[in-house]
């Protein structure tokens, strides 16, 4: 069983504060076709939980991400269905960086409707 590379503690931390940052053009559009702002994003990080861990990706030449699957209820949206969402980030040099992609595409995997692709990079 995979477990997380980057301490969770350490994400929420870094969400809680809003050091995040998003990485390439399609980033906020992604992030606005869900009608989420960074308090929104930050928000979702901090509610992330052990048990929505899905994996960590290795690669040779880059540091590793942490891919989460969780559902997220914007505040003020509480009556609607929560936003299914796939996560993937990272931790850099303090750095927290979001890179969702194709947020309103399905998710191979019963049961997601929709979800953000992200890569993040957080500011500890």
């Amino acid at each position: 069983m995979s477990v997380p590379d980057y301490d969770l503690g350490e994400v929420k931390a870094s969400a809680k504060r809003h050091d995040i940052e998003y990485r390439g053009r399609n980033v906020q559009r992604d992030i606005s076709n869900l009608g989420y702002e960074l308090s929104d994003v930050a928000q979702c990080l901090m509610q992330l939980s052990e048990n929505e861990f899905s994996k960590s990706i290795r690669y040779e030449n880059h540091p590793t991400d942490d891919e989460y699957m969780c559902k997220f209820t914007k505040a003020g949206n509480e009556e609607s269905e929560p936003d299914d969402l796939y996560i993937k980030f990272r931790l850099i040099d303090s750095c927290q960086v979001i890179d969702p992609a194709r947020t309103l595409h399905h998710y191979p995997g019963p049961g997601w409707s929709r979800y953000a692709s992200a890569w993040a990079s957080f500011k500890t």
